[in-house]
C-alpha cells in the first residue's frame, strides 16, 4: 500500500491531467491549422497568403506549440515511461474528434474502427517500443557517437531523409505547376498524368512530409536527451559539461531538429488530413525513436525478440487503421475537389468572356 501511494503522488496526478489536456489542445490547434490550409486553398492562387499571414494558423500554431512545450515539460518530468504509450493512443483519439468538429470529416463506422485499430497500435508500439536507458556524462556520449555501428547507421538514416525531403519538394513543386497549369498533368506523362491523380498525389505528398516530419522528430528527442542530460549534469550535480564543444554541437542540433519538425509537419497539414498524417507520424516517431535507442544506446542485449514482434505489430495494425480512415477521406475530398473544380471551371469561363467582349483590356 505504501508503494502505491508513492507511486500515485500529487504530481504523478498533475502529470496526468497535465498531458491530457496538452494532448487534447494540441489535437484541436492541428486541426485549426488544417482548416486553415483548406480555406486558403479554395482561393484562386493569386489571393492565397502565406501560414504567418493567416490569424488563424497563427492563433493555431502558436497554442499547439505551447501545449506541446508544457506537455512535454510535465510527461517527461512527473510520469513514468509506462504512462506515456496510453496518453499518446489518447491524443490520437482526441485527434479523429477534433477532425470531427473542426474539419466536419464524417465519423462513419469504417471511421471507428479504423480510429481502433490506430490506437491499439500505438499503445502496442509505445508500450513495448520503449527501453530505459540511465544518465551518461560527456564521456559517454562522446564514445557512443564514435561507434562505428552509430555513424553509419546514422550516415544511412540522414541520407534516406535527405532524399525523400528532396523527392517530397520535387513534388511540392509539380503540384503547385499542375495546379497553377503551368503544367497540365497529360505532359508529365505515365509518372504522374495516368497513374496518380492529383488528389492523390497531394495526399501522397503530406505523407511523405508528415513521416520525415516523424523521423526528424525521433533525432531531436534523441539530441535532447544527451543534451539535457549534460546540462542537468552541470546544474544539479554541479559537474561542468559546457565546456566541451559537442555540448553545444548537441544542444544547436536539437533546436534545429525540433524545427525542422514543426516545420515539416506543418507541411503535411497543408496537403493531407490529420487522420491521416498524424498516426503515421506518431507511428514513424515511435518506430524511428526505438531504432535510434538501440544503435546509439546499443540496447540490443535488452530488447526481447517479442518486443520487437509486438511494435512491428502495431506498426502493422496502426497503417491498417490509417488505410480504413484513408479509403473514406479519399471519396469525401474527392467529392469536394470536384465542387470546387465546379466553381473554378465556372469562374475561369466567366473570366474568359469578360475578357473577349473587352479586347482593349490587359490581363494581369
Amino acid at each position: 500500500m505504501d508503494d502505491k501511494d508513492k507511486a500515485y503522488t500529487k504530481e504523478f496526478w498533475i502529470g496526468i491531467g497535465v498531458s491530457v489536456i496538452t494532448n487534447l489542445v494540441q489535437a484541436f490547434a492541428m486541426a485549426f491549422q488544417r482548416k486553415s490550409h483548406l480555406l486558403n486553398d479554395k482561393l484562386a492562387l493569386e489571393l492565397r497568403k502565406n501560414s504567418f499571414k493567416r490569424p488563424l494558423w497563427v492563433t493555431s500554431f502558436t497554442t499547439f506549440l505551447v501545449a506541446n512545450i508544457i506537455g512535454s515539460i510535465f510527461s517527461i518530468g512527473y510520469l513514468p515511461i509506462v504512462i506515456l504509450a496510453p496518453i499518446g493512443a489518447m491524443g490520437l483519439v482526441f485527434n479523429a474528434i477534433a477532425a470531427k468538429i473542426v474539419l466536419g470529416d464524417p465519423f462513419l463506422k469504417k471511421t471507428v474502427i479504423g480510429t481502433c485499430l490506430i490506437v491499439i497500435g500505438a499503445l502496442l508500439v509505445g508500450l513495448f517500443g520503449v527501453i530505459p536507458e540511465p544518465d551518461h556524462d560527456i564521456d559517454d556520449l562522446i564514445r557512443l557517437y564514435k561507434k562505428p555501428a552509430f555513424i553509419a547507421y546514422f550516415s544511412i538514416l540522414e541520407f534516406v531523409i535527405l532524399t525523400g525531403l528532396l523527392t517530397s519538394h520535387y513534388f511540392e513543386r509539380l503540384y503547385h505547376q499542375m495546379e497553377s497549369a503551368t503544367l497540365q498533368p497529360n505532359n508529365i506523362g505515365k509518372f504522374v498524368g495516368k497513374w496518380v491523380t492529383m488528389q492523390d498525389l497531394k495526399k501522397y505528398i503530406g505523407i511523405s512530409f508528415g513521416v520525415l516530419s516523424g523521423n526528424i522528430s525521433s533525432q531531436s528527442i534523441l539530441f535532447a536527451k544527451s543534451g539535457l542530460e549534460l546540462i542537468l549534469l552541470t546544474v544539479v550535480q554541479h559537474k561542468n559539461q559546457l565546456n566541451h564543444a559537442l555540448t553545444w554541437i548537441l544542444l544547436a542540433m536539437m533546436i534545429v531538429t525540433a524545427v525542422l519538425q514543426l516545420y515539416y509537419l506543418n507541411k503535411g497539414l497543408q496537403f493531407t488530413d490529420t487522420v491521416i498524417l498524424i498516426p503515421l507520424s506518431s507511428c514513424t516517431f515511435n518506430v524511428s525513436c526505438l531504432f535510434n535507442g538501440l544503435v546509439y544506446y546499443d540496447q540490443w542485449d535488452r530488447l526481447r525478440w517479442w518486443q520487437l514482434l509486438l511494435v512491428m505489430l502495431g506498426v502493422t495494425i496502426t497503417i491498417c487503421g490509417v488505410l480504413m480512415i484513408s479509403w473514406r477521406s479519399s471519396t469525401v475530398n474527392t467529392l469536394v475537389e470536384e465542387e470546387i473544380n465546379v466553381v473554378n471551371n465556372i469562374t475561369s469561363d466567366e473570366t474568359t468572356r469578360l475578357i473577349g467582349n473587352n479586347k482593349n483590356t490587359p490581363y494581369t
